[in-house]
């Protein structure tokens, strides 16, 4: 029986607005193509291409843009680019002309360019503004963004450092705690041409937080909107959000600012972790201080919980609370501190849905000044992953497996573009690190095995420790290319 090529036409339009996919009849042009006279007409399957266009968009001074509080002044927001060398990504993509570019939203000055495949590129940012990374053509495949804020004096110190996010509906976002000098600060930018509807659902310790006039959020085109997680849930302990847009995508972080008294404990961004699922890992939590892992089971059944942690030789319990169980609709803290100090991956098993992140403190003694960072949890690396470098006392890319052992190419680029490739195993149920320090960014790519990956930055300071992690995720190398052919009776 056919199907009318029309219902084939309405189905292909809402997958490709939803999922972002590029129809084609050839690579080249970029659009669909009929036969005539078309009497009916199937899909073919779908074929990956290289993308042609791709963008980024990285919060923006998160401080900035709320009414009546004034921005935390004196740091410096940076914003940095880069793409795979060619080597990192031969026999994926083509070699071929493009543009790298870095602009501030709506209508702020370029920040850099580039047309040179593997190349970074940086600059600073200000104002209550967000920035895109836009890649055209052959450098519009396996391209990364960071953003990092750092402050090294008075007690708003900190180095924060987040990932730059492909926008999406639909953002799960673990950070912040009650104490009443702790500020969460919940950034939403729109890098599209029409205002945003956004949904703020906030869960806690005993659950979903009722809505208030703040839940519902209006996001200007092209702009951002902050708003202060108080607002919506005062005096939450354990704070979890999703946000939901509606008619478009958006980017989103959760940043958590603590100040205890006059002791600055620092500040970091949490970026989305994967949607709910039965197993999650979080792949660098570098412990040495106060750590825990937090949970949150957003369905309607009661979850039994499995946490543990994955070292440089193999697995090893909890030393308390391995197995929990978390109320439906509710949030759990697992404390993890009493763990020798070390760099770990932590795994966390489920019997329901649920999302995870994890928050460690580094503290130089009891009363001076201190840091935190958050980490989410992260999607397992296919293709290619990678990211920018800041320049810092010390990066380690760490490598988490799962199961098999897994077999990674590491690609370290220069400032000058040099590219330097490694091949790393990584035992299973295991992590690995590797040096980073004084590259201008670092690449991956598998080829066995499952692996998940994260960056641990440290900045030697005379003030206290400042520090802060980042989770990889894999990057866009290919759409969907799906030719409409003829089907004739």
């Amino acid at each position: 029986m056919s199907v009318p090529w029309v219902r084939i036409l309405r189905a292909a339009g809402a997958g490709a607005v939803a999922g972002g996919i590029v129809f084609a009849g050839s690579a080249a042009s970029g659009q669909v193509h009929f036969g005539a006279p078309v009497v009916a007409a199937a899909p073919s399957t779908p074929v990956g291409i290289p993308v042609r266009t791709a963008s980024l968009v990285c919060p923006g001074p998160e401080t900035e843009g709320l009414a009546g509080v004034p921005a935390v002044a004196g740091g410096t927001t940076t914003v940095l680019a880069a793409t795979a060398p060619a080597a990192a990504v031969q026999g994926m993509v083509t070699p071929a002309a493009g543009q790298l570019s870095t602009r501030g939203l709506p209508d702020g000055p370029e920040i850099g360019t580039s047309t040179e495949r593997g190349r970074t590129i940086s600059g600073t940012l200000s104002g209550n503004a967000s920035a895109s990374i836009t890649g055209a053509d052959g450098l519009a495949p396996a391209m990364a963004g960071l953003q990092t804020w750092l402050r090294t004096d008075s007690d708003d110190r900190a180095l924060i450092a987040t990932a730059c996010q492909v926008p999406r509906d639909s953002h799960w976002l673990l950070a912040g705690a009650g104490e009443t000098t702790r500020r969460e600060r919940l950034v939403i930018a729109n890098p599209g041409a029409n205002t945003l509807t956004v949904d703020v659902t906030v869960y806690g310790r005993q659950g979903i937080i009722a809505a208030t006039s703040s839940s519902r959020l209006a996001v200007p085109p092209r702009g951002r909107t902050v708003v202060l997680l108080d607002a919506i849930a005062p005096g939450e302990a354990s704070p979890a959000v999703h946000v939901v847009a509606s008619g478009g995508v958006v980017a989103a972080v959760l940043q958590d600012s603590w100040i205890e008294g006059a002791v600055g404990r620092g500040s970091d961004d949490v970026a989305s972790t994967p949607a709910p699922a039965t197993e999650h890992l979080i792949a660098a939590v570098p412990v040495s201080g106060p750590a825990m892992v937090r949970v949150l089971v957003p369905g309607t059944v009661e979850a039994v919980v499995q946490t543990r942690a994955l070292t440089p030789d193999g697995p090893i319990s909890l030393p308390q609370d391995s197995v929990v169980r978390v109320p439906a609709g509710a949030v759990r803290d697992i404390a993890i501190g009493s763990l020798p100090p070390g760099t770990y991956a932590v795994q966390v098993k489920s019997d329901q849905p649920m999302v995870a992140a994890a928050m460690t403190e580094r503290r130089a003694d009891g009363n001076g000044p201190s840091d935190l960072a958050w980490a989410a949890a992260s999607e397992p690396i296919d293709g290619v992953a990678g990211t920018p470098v800041p320049a810092v006392t010390r990066a380690g890319l760490v490598l988490a497996a799962v199961g098999a052992d897994a077999r990674v190419t590491v690609t370290k680029v220069a400032a000058d573009g040099t590219a330097t490739a490694s091949d790393v195993t990584v035992p299973g149920d295991s992590v690995t690190q590797v040096d980073v320090t004084g590259t201008a960014a670092v690449w991956l790519r598998p080829s066995g095995g499952a692996v998940r990956a994260g960056l641990v930055l440290e900045l030697t300071d005379a003030g206290g420790p400042l520090y802060s992690v980042v989770a990889l995720n894999p990057a866009v190398v290919t759409g969907t290319d799906v030719v409409v052919r003829d089907v004739r009776r």
